[in-house]
């Protein structure tokens, strides 16, 4: 009788040949892995910085509308003398400089008796973050008479660059565009968003 056939043991350059391709498909498993999750995150990612420019500039445009005058030279001032008002410069181009890292907005604010105040509102970039400088805003939405509230981030996911934040006006101080720049998590790209919003009424309760 013929005897049962022994098994055949592997040889070591089989186990060595087999544990490279085993290395190489785990390898590959992982870096497919690795783009996945890279690729779920950054459209994640993108998802919540189109939302949050969403809210910011619905914020933004708000102010904006109620502002009588936009500038980034230096900050507008409250009072003037007539016949200029300070939301009607004696210049027909006030703002011979258009383009700067600080956007300040004017706005008049009509009391219950019928007098104007004005307030100053200015956005800057401070590294990733922009910042809000300017008289408080009450439970309605209005703004306060209270003294100024001082830098208060409205977002921190800015590029820490010039092109994090680039406000620039036209001559006449009525419209305003702002370019803001993104920085997109372990990347070196960034995402790109521009908001253009022109004065509105000249006067707006409080």
């Amino acid at each position: 009788m013929r005897g049962l056939p022994t098994a055949r043991a592997f040889t070591l350059v089989e186990l060595l040949i087999g544990l490279v391709l085993g290395a190489i498909t785990l390898s590959a498993a992982v870096t497919i892995l690795v783009s996945y999750i890279r690729t779920s995150d950054n459209a994640l990612w993108l998802g919540q910085a189109e939302q949050d420019f969403g809210r910011i500039s619905r914020f933004i445009k708000t102010e904006i509308n109620e502002a009588c005058l936009v500038q980034v030279s230096a900050s507008p001032s409250t009072t003037a003398t007539l016949p200029s008002t300070p939301c009607t410069p004696a210049s027909a181009t006030p703002c011979t400089t258009t383009s700067g890292t600080t956007l300040f907005l004017l706005i008049p604010i009509t009391a219950a008796n019928g007098s104007v105040t004005y307030r100053v509102i200015s956005y800057t970039r401070n590294g990733t973050e922009l910042r809000r400088t300017g008289p408080p805003i009450n439970s309605t939405g209005s703004l306060g008479t209270g003294p100024n509230v001082a830098d208060v981030v409205l977002m921190d996911n800015l590029t820490n660059t010039s092109a994090g934040f680039a406000p620039t006006v036209t001559t006449d101080c009525t419209s305003a565009t702002m370019s803001f720049s993104f920085a997109v998590p372990n990347s070196t790209s960034s995402l790109p968003k521009t908001l253009t919003v022109s004065v509105g009424s000249p006067f707006m309760s409080n």
